[in-house]
């Protein structure tokens, strides 16, 4: 009984270490810049100036759909790509939830559309995005499609009540990699005016 217990405890030790080295190894990926204009209640409102990001077409509105497509984006900044170049992994991963919904890697700082590795599919394309306002909840845990769903809604009520217009579609920002359990952070954005943002900031 000992003697299982004593294993118990040993793989319950190792695991707790393995998280929190792979916690504080995320921490030395890149992550994306913004600049934060504001906030309101339990919300963010964030300018990205610039990014570009490689990503896939994915079914509407369908995060399973999104995150089967993990793969096929690893493997290309891994090496799997035309020049075998291989580029380290950022931080966030994007699910974009809308009619076109897609899921996509943010490129690493020194890569944009013109210099980056041909792809070996067809299926990955690239797009740059400039000056990017957002509407940003956190929240901790696993992202699923049931608690971003409620999270979203949480945030569509904020703007709503703050008179600032926006659309359905939204996006799910993932920080960390699946095999993290502790210390997990998510988001939804939703694509704001920035001067509407300003404007409602400023009367506050």
């Amino acid at each position: 009984m000992k003697t299982t217990l004593y294993i118990f405890l040993g793989i319950l030790i190792l695991f707790l270490v393995w998280q929190f080295y792979g916690s504080l190894n995320n921490k030395k990926y890149e992550t994306l810049s913004n600049e934060i204009i504001g906030s309101i209640h339990s919300v963010d409102f964030k300018i990205y100036n610039n990014y570009t990001k490689a990503s896939v077409n994915t079914k509407a509105y369908d995060m399973n759909s999104a995150s089967s497509n993990f793969p096929v984006l690893a493997n290309y900044i891994f090496g799997g790509n035309k020049d075998n170049t291989q580029m380290a992994m950022t931080s966030p991963v994007l699910y974009n939830m809308s009619n076109k919904s897609s899921f996509s890697f943010i490129m690493p700082n020194q890569f944009e559309i013109n210099n980056l590795p041909p792809p070996k599919t067809e299926k990955i394309f690239f797009e740059t995005v400039k000056n990017q306002c957002v509407a940003v909840m956190e929240f901790s845990g696993f992202a699923n499609e049931k608690n971003c769903a409620a999270k979203h809604l949480e945030l569509l009520n904020v703007l709503k009540e703050n008179n600032i217009t926006c659309n359905n579609d939204f996006m799910i920002a993932v920080y960390q990699p699946p095999y993290q359990f502790i210390n997990r952070k998510n988001e939804i954005w939703v694509e704001v005016n920035a001067l509407e943002v300003e404007n409602m900031l400023q009367k506050k």
